[in-house]
């Protein structure tokens, strides 16, 4: 129960979530920008209300309780406002059929004397959204895939439900870790309302099905375990991480500084090895094939909601006339992983704990990556909460304006949104370095006083 003067807007708020969250799920349709920008601004109001007025434990403990039960109420939903679960079922039939998701693109189990596979069908080639591209998913959700897929063999929405309910015990576990790492470093325990609570949260990972859920969970874990010194089963987390989504990868640089000799080699090492074995299911010539292939056409051909990536876009247009992501991309990666490797070497790991670090290392490749979409935000929200900036938060309402580039015809981007996006964060941001640096640097001079 909540009791004091504040209880009922608590309530309020509760029952305005729920409500909200029950209308986006199971009756709004993508390209419903109104309905759906309107309904989800509602629900940021709702949790900023919440995030307010939790200030005592027993309000955070009844919060964190009735964000589970959000995300339980979705739990029956199909993913509307995403179309990717039809590529996570036609990648889990393959597998159940003795078929590597990598040997073939899905056009060709559609030409006439192609394999008959149970399950992939003209109807789910059609509700694909990248049907001339290679599958992407490492093996960890490869495996979801095929267990859902396998357990509703005829039915996508039974394998969504199947899916939803793994991603929802990985957040459970994500929320009880944030807590823990919470509580290593003596941060108040409302800050994992933050991510429990946030709305692109529990609408792109339990809602749309992103299996950024479980590359999250495991990283925590990773994190975790690396913070208590126990590396090995910290390398084991990470490994399931990378497996998950390869993005983790781009916090390996990062130890450099925080553990030294012997122990960063073996530290890699095993890290190499647990990756490999669990990538071992699927290694062979078209997993590397299929997978070079994949990456090779997201930084060289795939653009959505970038910020420096379309400004140079349109400096390409202006000099060459055309447009030039095929070489930007190829630069842009190159130039974050040189940004990532140097602030790495550089940062002060005895000033800069390990998650605000790593918040800087994914913030460079959100600004120099030609593809961001919402759900890509989740790391950067969820790493946030242990550090003192609240940009992230503010950039996880902003980013939900790219769903108005929906219609029924297809999508067509607006730019106009894109730039006050990336306008307010940017600013939001640059603030509150500020502010920051001014107040570490206060906090120093008292030391000396």
């Amino acid at each position: 129960m909540v009791k004091g003067k504040s209880g009922p807007v608590l309530y309020l708020a509760s029952v305005i979530s729920l409500l909200v969250y029950v209308f986006i799920a199971y009756v709004i349709k993508r390209h419903e920008s109104i309905l759906l920008l309107g309904g989800y601004t509602l629900l940021f109001v709702a949790f900023l209300v919440m995030w307010h007025y939790a200030y005592s434990s027993k309000r955070v403990r009844w919060l964190v309780v009735l964000a589970i039960f959000l995300r339980l109420t979705i739990l029956l939903a199909f993913p509307n406002l995403s179309d990717d679960i039809y590529r996570f079922v036609w990648d889990g039939r393959l597998i159940n059929s003795g078929i590597h998701p990598f040997s073939h693109l899905p056009t060709h189990y559609m030409q006439p004397g192609s394999p008959d596979v149970p399950g992939i069908t003209p109807s789910l080639f059609y509700q694909l959204n990248s049907p001339e591209y290679f599958t992407i998913y490492p093996p960890v959700a490869q495996f979801f895939f095929s267990v859902s897929s396998a357990i509703f063999p005829e039915s996508v929405h039974g394998s969504a439900i199947v899916m939803r309910i793994f991603i929802v015990v990985a957040e459970v576990g994500s929320i009880w870790l944030i807590t823990r790492i919470l509580f290593h470093y003596k941060l108040p325990s409302k800050h994992v309302l933050l991510y429990a609570l946030n709305p692109l949260i529990i609408l792109e990972l339990t809602g749309n099905l992103h299996f950024e859920a479980f590359m999250i969970f495991f990283l925590l874990v990773a994190v975790y375990f690396f913070l208590t010194g126990r590396y090995i089963i910290s390398a084991l987390a990470l490994a399931f991480s990378i497996a998950s989504k390869l993005l983790p990868l781009i916090f390996l640089p990062l130890l450099i500084r925080r553990i030294w000799g012997k122990q960063l080699l073996v530290y890699y090492v095993l890290t190499a090895i647990f990756t490999a074995i669990l990538f071992l299911p699927l290694i062979n010539q078209d997993l590397i094939s299929g997978m070079s292939a994949s990456l090779s056409l997201y930084f060289q051909r795939f653009e959505f909601n970038a910020s420096i990536y379309y400004l140079l876009r349109e400096g390409g247009f202006y000099l060459k006339g055309y447009n030039t992501i095929h070489i930007l991309g190829k630069y842009l990666a190159a130039s974050a992983f040189i940004l990532i490797t140097g602030y790495a070497l550089i940062h002060n790991p005895k000033r800069v704990k390990l998650p605000e670090a790593m918040l800087w290392v994914i913030m460079i490749y959100c600004m120099l990556t030609t593809t961001l979409h919402p759900w890509y935000l989740s790391t950067v929200v969820l790493l946030s909460v242990f550090t003192p900036f609240r940009f992230p938060v503010l950039w996880s309402f902003l980013v939900f304006t790219t769903y108005v580039g929906y219609s029924e015809l297809g999508f067509q981007e607006n730019l106009i949104l894109t730039t006050i996006e990336y306008v307010i964060v940017y600013v939001f941001m640059f603030y509150e370095i500020y502010i920051n640096y001014i107040r570490s640097t206060h906090e120093r001079a008292k030391l000396y006083e």
